[in-house]
This record gives structure tokens, sequence and C-alpha cells, in this order.
């Protein structure tokens, strides 16, 4: 009992023996033990001597003057947090490297730890610069330089760190006195996306814009009488009306098309469709279609070829978009070779068509899905594309979890070859 009242008075500085308190705190006791002798068990008066000794303890003491003792840590949001073990932790370059993103210790504005991603995005050599130094970025440095300052850890949007065209949110949290925690995520990605998708509406009116001013233009022209009793001139004013009207049908279908497929891209197709007959109708359907290029389609299909497991309509749409495009931009009079038969390994169908043109530059291949985007531009509003030919077929073969290969030489001409997983079989 008496060693547990001296553990809770030891961490107490005790006063002077001469001072009132410590005279109050006797007087306390002595009446404690006073009172307790009139008690006639034991057990009260054991708990009444206790209680009056506590209390005398209490009032000896001084509340405001404790030993020095090893300082507690810092408690930060509610949350009891050891920063300096932390920061210390023989591990620590072990934790860090592990993030996917750049993360650095930063004490006194010196870079004190980094892990590989940043060591990789600002210097091999940055451990132990100073901010000015490791980063040479004007926002980081202005957030960084000061040791004092106190973050929130809300990402701050940074440009040009690393690469120019690099984008990166960057988070700063402080971590004890003059300690920081940097996190660098890089969102080039996101602004890529969002470029696109600011590029993708500009072009899609653009595109659509174009035809509507030419058959205004002409509707207005028919609608002067000198004009419009012109047989001749009302006859062909009318069929560019149409030819324009037609492509704006063809966009808006595309466009239709892409939305709901971009929309199915996670939902892979669940139907075994046999590819071969698809084929073998689209070219049907071109040599009837195209009397001036419809024959020169050379076709070879392996026979009893299984099926793959696809969307029957968009399947047709991908056959269509490339065998048009080689129609298009090969050489008239030379053919247009269709392969189709199965992959070196058995488990995909290998669709291949080949032009004889002037093919495409090789900086120009990277860039051939994305939307509207074309090697030449005059040539293919000509020969009437919409500019989402390919993009079309990029997203019908990743929604089948498939792969598209193009390959062209300048001069010779062009092969876009897909592969389509084949219907898995069960166990024999």
């Amino acid at each position: 009992m008496w060693g547990d009242l001296t553990g809770i008075a030891a961490g107490y500085k005790v006063n002077s023996w001469l001072s009132p308190r410590i005279i109050f705190a006797f007087a306390l006791a002595f009446v404690g033990a006073m009172f307790a002798a009139q008690m006639e068990g034991t057990a009260e008066r054991v708990l009444v001597i206790f209680v009056s000794m506590l209390v005398a303890l209490f009032v000896v003491a001084d509340p405001h003057d404790r030993e020095e003792a090893p300082a507690e840590p810092a408690i930060s949001d509610g949350n009891s947090l050891d920063v300096t073990a932390i920061t210390s932790h023989p591990q620590l370059q072990a934790f860090i490297d592990a993030s996917a993103d750049a993360v650095l210790m930063v004490e006194n504005a010196r870079v004190t730890a980094a892990n590989q991603v940043a060591l990789r995005l600002l210097g091999a050599n940055i451990v132990g610069q100073n901010v000015r130094m490791a980063f040479r970025h004007a926002g980081a440095i202005e957030r960084l330089s000061d040791p004092d300052a106190q973050h929130s850890g809300h990402p701050i949007r940074l440009a040009g760190i690393g690469q120019k065209n690099q984008l990166w949110d960057m988070r700063i949290q402080t971590m004890g006195p003059s300690q920081k925690i940097v996190h660098l995520a890089d969102r080039s990605g996101t602004q890529a996306a969002e470029k696109m998708r600011v590029d993708f509406v500009a072009n899609a009116s653009h595109e659509l814009l174009t035809p509507l001013a030419a058959i205004k233009g002409f509707i207005e022209t028919l609608a002067d009488p000198a004009a419009g009793d012109d047989v001749a001139t009302r006859s062909r004013f009318l069929g560019i009306m149409a030819t324009e009207t037609d492509r704006m049908q063809a966009l808006v279908r595309d466009l239709m098309s892409l939305s709901r497929i971009e929309a199915e891209k996670y939902d892979p197709p669940q139907t075994p469709v046999d590819f071969s007959d698809i084929v073998r109708e689209t070219v049907d359907q071109l040599r009837n279609s195209q009397k001036d290029r419809g024959t020169d389609i050379v076709v070879d299909v392996t026979a009893g070829l299984p099926p793959v497991m696809g969307d029957a309509g968009q399947l047709r749409q991908l056959a269509s978009n490339i065998l048009n495009n080689a129609l298009k931009y090969g050489r008239t009079g030379t053919p247009v070779t269709v392969l189709l038969g199965r992959s070196r390994s058995g488990a995909m169908i290998n669709f291949s068509v080949t032009d004889v043109g002037d093919g495409i530059a090789p900086e120009h291949l990277p860039r051939l899905t994305e939307r509207f985007y074309r090697v030449d531009s005059g040539r293919s509003r000509l020969v009437g594309g919409t500019g989402l030919g390919l993009s079309l077929v990029k997203h019908i073969v990743d929604r089948h979890r498939g792969h598209l290969e193009i390959r062209s030489t300048v001069g010779k001409g062009t092969t876009v070859a897909v592969l389509l997983p084949v219907v898995p079989t069960g166990p024999s």
C-alpha cells in the first residue's frame, strides 16, 4: 500500500518542510489517524488511513512543479504519433521504397531520405542537398524552403517537375520540428486524358460544322431564283448536299458506336461468333457496293476455324472499317489481301488486311488509333473518312481482349492485323 502511495508521489518535487502546505498535510494525516482509531474494524481503519495519507500526499506535492521527465511524443490531429521514432527508424528507407510514387523526407529544408522513384525523378544525388538544388522548381521550393511552415497535406498541382509536360500532385505533411514528408504523385495521365476529351469535343464539333456550313450555303444559293431555276446547278448542289449529309450521318453513327463500345469495354462479350462468316459477308458486300475496287479484294480464309467469343455487330464494324480503309488508301488496281487463320499458338485467330499504297511514316503509326487523327487531312476528307475508323477498331479489339498491330512501309503499303481469342475448349 505504502509503495503505491510512494509511487504516486515520486514524480513530484516536494516543497520545503516548513511550508504551510506541509503543515496542513501533517494535520490532515493526524486527523485521519485519530478518526481511524475510533473505528472498530481493521479494514475500516486501514481504508481511512489510506485515504487520509493519499490526500496528504497530494496536498504536499506541487502539481505545477513536476520533476524533469522525458518529453511526451507530440499529438497531432488526435493521433498519438512518435515522430522521432518514424524519422529515425532503421527501416525507413525500405518503407518509402515500397511506394510506387516519389516520397522524400525533408528536415531543415534539406533532403534527408528519398525512395528510388524520387531519385529517378529528381536525380541520384539529391539526398543531403538543399531543396533548392534538389527540386529546381519555384513552386516546390517556395513550400519546402521554410522549415517552420505548417502543411495540411492537401495536394498542390505542379507542372514541369522532371519533364516539361509532366504534371504532379505534391502533398507535404509536417512530421515534427523542421521535419516534413513529401509525396509526389504523377498526374500526367489524367492531364492527357482531359486533353484528349477536350480535343475530341473540339474535333467532333468541327467535323459537324464543316458540312453544315456547306449545306447552309447551298440552300441559300438554291433559294435564289436565278440559281434555283438552273436544272444543272440545282442538281449539282443537291448532290453535294446529299454527300455532306451522308458524311454527317456517318460521323454521328460512329460517335454513337464509339460511346457505346467505351461504355461496354469492361464487359467482354460472352457469345461464340463465327468470324469467318463475318469476314466473307463483309467482303461480298464491298465487292457489290464498290464496283471499281471491289474486284481487287483477294481472300484467303483457313477452313475449319473455331469461333471467337465476340459481339457480332461490333466484329462486322471492325472488318468493314479495316477493309474500307485499305480500299480507300490503296492504289487503284492493286490487290487488297485479306488473310484469316490461326495464330502460332492456336489460341487466337489472326485477321490481317494488306494494301499496296503510299504507306505511312513511322512517326504517325502510334497515333493512328486516336480519334480524328489523320496523316493527310485533305486526302482523308476527299475520300470521305470520319477520322474515327481505326479508333473504333482499337476499342472493339480491346473489348474483345484482342490485339491490334499496324505495320507500314512508306511507298509500299500498310498491313492492319487483329488477333482475337478463340472460344476456350473444356477439358476432354
